[in-house]
């Protein structure tokens, strides 16, 4: 099974929500293969110092094979430079086209 949760707007509740249901998508597949896919406003919560406290639990899902994946267009647009994106992120030239790419190779598409 291969899932891909996207988010879109700066929430910390709706990452809150996102990692809950990755891992508990995990907890129930392990051997699943999940991505998650930022792009728009959200690309804010992947950024080191607006966003600590969630890092162990992003690191820790990292470890266990999720792809976390951060638009470069949103980047730009925010202002904001890779070097300050977690170090466990994938910058992607436009987080649209990556997400259509994860649905053409089977991704199932979840928005938290």
């Amino acid at each position: 099974m291969k899932a891909v949760f996207h988010l879109d707007m700066d929430s910390t509740s709706l990452l809150e929500l996102c990692l809950a249901n990755v891992t508990n998508f995990l907890n129930d597949v392990p051997e699943a293969e999940v991505a998650v896919l930022a792009n728009g406003y959200a690309v804010k919560l992947f950024v080191r110092a607006a966003n600590p406290k969630l890092e162990d639990r992003m690191r820790e899902l990292s470890e266990r094979g999720v792809k976390f994946f951060v638009c470069n267009n949103a980047l730009t647009l925010h202002g904001i430079k890779r070097e300050d994106v977690f170090d466990f992120c994938e910058v992607v030239p436009a987080g649209v086209t990556k997400l259509v790419e994860l649905q053409n190779e089977g991704y199932a598409y979840i928005k938290p």
